[in-house]
């Protein structure tokens, strides 16, 4: 008399149904390819330090005691050929203001990033290139463009974010 199987499921699949095995539950290793999701973020203030002193470093890192004195988060920060440029929220700009009290300073307000989130943004050749073409070809007027490694970061005016989102989105298909 043969013996029972330890287990009333067959060995291999071709001797059995999709109801004798037990369900797949793959994991996922790899994100989806290309743009995944875009955003518009509003709220943000611009603000321009220029006709800093030499040393120009001394001049900088003095510029960023005085906002990090005041308590205030910046973001976007670019280093200028006289001095930076930053980004704060919008309700702060007063309060940057003051911190740069005596400073030559301009501040934009009215200003919001338009992301474009790729988890694969630095192994897709050309995409990067392709999203910053699209976006300067929507018309939009951009203060700055920046990266991280899962997305790209473009600030510029309120008007102009709906046909950058536009345009990012027309690549993303």
């Amino acid at each position: 008399m043969p013996a029972e199987p330890l287990s009333p499921q067959p060995f291999r699949r071709a001797l059995s149904s999709t109801s004798d095995l037990p369900p797949v539950v793959e994991t996922e290793f790899e994100r989806q390819r290309g743009v995944i999701e875009t955003e518009i973020r509003e709220g943000f203030a611009l603000f321009e330090v220029d006709g800093l002193t030499e040393p120009l470093s001394d001049a900088r890192t003095s510029t960023l005691q005085r906002i990090a004195k005041a308590g205030i988060s910046i973001d976007f920060l670019k280093l200028t050929s006289e001095g930076l440029s930053f980004v704060v929220q919008e309700n702060l700009a007063g309060e940057v203001s003051r911190a740069l009290e005596g400073l030559h300073i301009t501040h934009t307000l009215g200003r919001c990033v338009v992301s474009a989130w790729s988890p694969n943004l630095r192994d897709e050749e050309g995409l990067a290139a392709r999203l910053v073409s699209a976006v300067i070809a929507s018309g939009a007027g951009l203060d700055h463009v920046s990266d991280m490694h899962d997305r790209l970061l473009f600030l510029m005016d309120r008007n102009g974010a709906e046909s950058a989102l536009h345009a990012i989105q027309g690549v993303a298909r």
